[in-house]
């Protein structure tokens, strides 16, 4: 027998998942239950939603719906379907309640709780890090243009600016601002001004008719520091937030996942960690 009437009770199509039916059965649900709408036309559709409901979730089978049952003393009375349609709702309530106590019980009690704990704690240093960085003193050393390629990308801001790529006599490549022929052809030794803490380069200072010429660097970390900072602090907001919601799901996923990739990643990258552990002494 076709179950497309079914579905159409809960506005849905044939093709509505499981969970699909549970989300929608609970939002009409809240609009039909007898508690909320004592009008007879929601009792019906209660009733209806109910019936629905539990034949897509396989918990009545069609032949024993109550609307199958239309003549004779073989038809309950409405009252009564009502009450049993009550009471299978509330224990369906309940019974959901319960499987998401014990899912949110067990996400606070798993290895990855004590993970987002960790990174709460090393987030939160490195975020303090990242915006001490923006104040201390900066790192100079010297280095030589070996190689260029003008004009590599577009920055995005305006049509003229441009990013080019340089490498250097350190082996380092930099993608540099408004590259030009002074820079390159006629004075390519330079200073790179680096953050204090991290050592992340900021600009290329070239000395040009003895003044000093900077060159921003950009598609650093430090280029994204405003952005990095609220990323390394989603762990310490989850460990506080502790909801029984999707929001708290979506936030103890991301700090899991996303928030160690990154962070390991920063670490890894350019002797971040050795800056790190040494303050920048290193």
């Amino acid at each position: 027998m076709s179950l497309k009437k079914y579905y159409n009770r809960l506005g849905l199509s044939e093709a509505a998942s499981s969970e699909d039916v549970r989300r929608q059965y609970r939002k009409l649900a809240m609009k039909y239950h007898p508690d909320r709408n004592q009008s007879q036309g929601a009792q019906d559709e209660f009733l209806k939603i109910t019936e629905a409901y539990e034949i897509l979730t396989g918990k009545r089978k069609i032949e024993n719906s109550w609307e199958s049952k239309r003549t004779g003393s073989a038809r309950p009375q409405q009252k009564e379907r009502v009450r049993e349609a009550r009471k299978r709702h509330y224990e369906q309530v309940i019974k959901e309640q319960k499987e998401t106590e014990m899912y949110f019980k067990a996400l606070l009690k798993s290895r990855g709780w004590k993970v987002i704990g960790f990174n709460a704690i090393l987030g939160s240093i490195l975020s303090f890090c990242l915006l001490l960085d923006l104040f201390l003193p900066h790192h100079y050393s010297e280095d030589r243009m070996t190689q260029y390629a003008l004009n590599v990308y577009s920055s995005g801001q305006t049509v003229d600016k441009r990013v080019s790529l340089v490498k250097t006599a350190e082996n380092i490549n930099y993608w540099v601002e408004e590259l030009d022929f002074p820079f390159y052809g006629q004075y390519p030794d330079f200073q790179v001004e680096k953050s204090w803490i991290f050592h992340d380069p900021l600009q290329l200072i070239s000395i040009q008719h003895g003044q000093p010429v900077p060159y921003p660097v950009q598609y650093t970390f430090f280029s994204f520091v405003y952005l990095l900072v609220p990323i390394f602090l989603l762990p310490v907001f989850t460990r506080y937030y502790k909801r029984k919601t999707i929001t708290f799901t979506l936030l103890y996923f991301l700090s899991l996942y996303l928030c160690s990739a990154l962070m390991l990643l920063f670490l890894a990258f350019d002797k971040h960690l050795l800056h790190f552990l040494t303050l920048g002494f290193l």
